[in-house]
């Protein structure tokens, strides 16, 4: 008996593997999208002023790298995927043995020592490399590269106020992110949702309903209260938990505590090409709405992977794919202030000219990867692990 039941586990955990490979894949999709966005060009801002100096082949690679261009969206999947990976196991609990076996105390741990590490070491390699970018006078540390969007969105807050507020996780409201590193901005919204699903689990153990409409209102009211500068944290937050909830929806579903079989939610993968339509209209949309549709087309995209599971489609790919989603947080989290670095080193030899050539971006790649790969068996993998 306990034999098969260790068996029943760990076939389960294997058909849940894709989910690794698609965190891996979306962390490679946003670094590779910024590597794009700091080590050429751009598209607006060089390619269609003067498309007609680029090679056919460098015109294909252009059309083909716009591709990476949703990397935000990419966060977005992250939220919706962070929600269903938390809620999983409580949410199993709760639908074999009627309680979720919840402790505050081991969960709040295991959160930390995976926030944490990371999280931590790419304040100290942000702040290195910053410091000696600064130092070589590097443009791109002082706003003053030839791409004023860049200009604008790459700062450098180095003071304590600055790293006592990105340890706490308040960035992007009262203080900047850390330095150069822009996608920490997300962590911020990760780390309050975690601090939250105590408080939902609870409700969540007694009534799916109930949680789903706590978050529901909880979402409501963070619209309905004037964004004032004194509590606008805690608004863009309790927005954002409305996401970051659909995976923990997603489990649910999933364990059949919501008796809705998967298939009745694939529609919802058809908003991707309506959001693209919509973007190449120039339509404006309110920017949360836009978020809140995209996760609800990543919601409905990862029941259609389930539903396909339950017709018997493997997703053999997955297990070649499983070191890539291991080291996922690792390479989201240092990517960047490297390939800031990366542009300084560049416009320093070129005059501060952003490259023409698109033959920077795959370089960068490599080093940005394979910095965090290695570095993810130190600050990553170690923590992880149960052992």
């Amino acid at each position: 008996m306990e034999k098969d039941k260790a068996s029943i586990i760990q076939n389960r955990r294997h058909s849940l593997q894709f989910l690794d490979a698609l965190r891996g894949i979306a962390a490679l999709y946003v670094m590779i999208s910024h590597a794009k966005w700091l080590l050429w060009e751009g598209y607006y801002q060089g390619f269609i002023k003067d498309s007609a100096r680029y090679s056919v082949i460098e015109k294909i690679s252009v059309y083909a790298l716009s591709i990476f261009k949703y990397n935000h969206q990419a966060v977005i999947f992250f939220f919706v995927l962070s929600g269903f990976v938390i809620h999983l196991k409580y949410s199993k609990n709760i639908a074999t043995y009627g309680d979720a076996g919840f402790s505050v105390k081991k969960y709040l741990v295991k959160r930390i020592k995976r926030i944490y590490p990371p999280f931590l070491l790419s304040m100290a390699i942000t702040f290195i490399l910053d410091g000696i970018g600064s130092h070589l006078n590097y443009t791109i540390y002082y706003g003053a590269t030839p791409d004023n969007i860049i200009n604008t969105i790459i700062t450098k807050q180095h003071d304590l106020v600055n790293f006592i507020g990105n340890l706490f996780f308040i960035q992007n409201e009262y203080i900047g992110v850390w330095g150069t590193n822009g996608p920490s901005w997300s962590l911020k919204y990760e780390w309050w949702f975690y601090m939250l699903y105590p408080i939902l689990i609870y409700i969540n153990k007694k009534s799916v309903l109930n949680s789903l409409l706590a978050v529901t209102a909880l979402f409501i009211v963070s619209n309905l209260v004037p964004n004032l500068v004194n509590i606008s944290f805690f608004i863009v937050v309790l927005k954002y938990l409305a996401l970051w909830w659909l995976g923990a929806v997603l489990a649910d579903v999933y364990n059949k505590r919501i008796p809705i079989n998967h298939h009745k939610f694939c529609f919802l993968v058809f908003l991707f090409p309506l959001l693209i339509i919509i973007e190449i209209l120039k339509i404006n949309i309110d920017f949360f709405a836009n978020d809140f549709l995209w996760a609800l087309g990543f919601f409905g995209l990862l029941n259609l992977f389930f539903y396909l599971q339950e017709k018997g489609f493997v997703f053999s790919w997955t297990m070649k794919l499983q070191w890539l989603g291991d080291c996922s947080y690792t390479l989201y989290i240092i990517h960047f202030p490297i390939l800031v670095f990366l542009n300084g080193v560049i416009l320093h030899y070129t005059n501060n000219s952003m490259p023409r050539s698109l033959v920077f971006i795959f370089p960068g790649i490599v080093i940005s990867f394979v910095f965090a790969y290695l570095l993810h068996f130190i600050v990553e993998k170690p923590f992880t692990t149960k052992r």
